[in-house]
């Protein structure tokens, strides 16, 4: 018997949201704050953003077993 949990789902949707918001303002505050790109920053919530994207989607995928 195949169950769905709705809130497994739920989670992993926030966690993909907040890997998206996270993103957005770490690449704002790079851009405002130094004139040069530092790559370190940029490279740095890239990574942080597929981490996030993956467990989001684990975390939904889980839930859809």
């Amino acid at each position: 018997m195949k169950k769905d949990n709705e809130a497994l789902k739920e989670i992993g949707k926030g966690i993909i949201a907040f890997a998206n918001l996270f993103t957005a303002l770490s690449v704002i505050n790079v851009y405002l704050k130094d004139e040069h790109l530092n790559y370190m920053a940029v490279g740095l919530s890239a990574y942080t953003f597929v981490v996030l994207y993956v467990v989001g989607y684990k975390i939904i995928k889980k839930g859809s077993l």
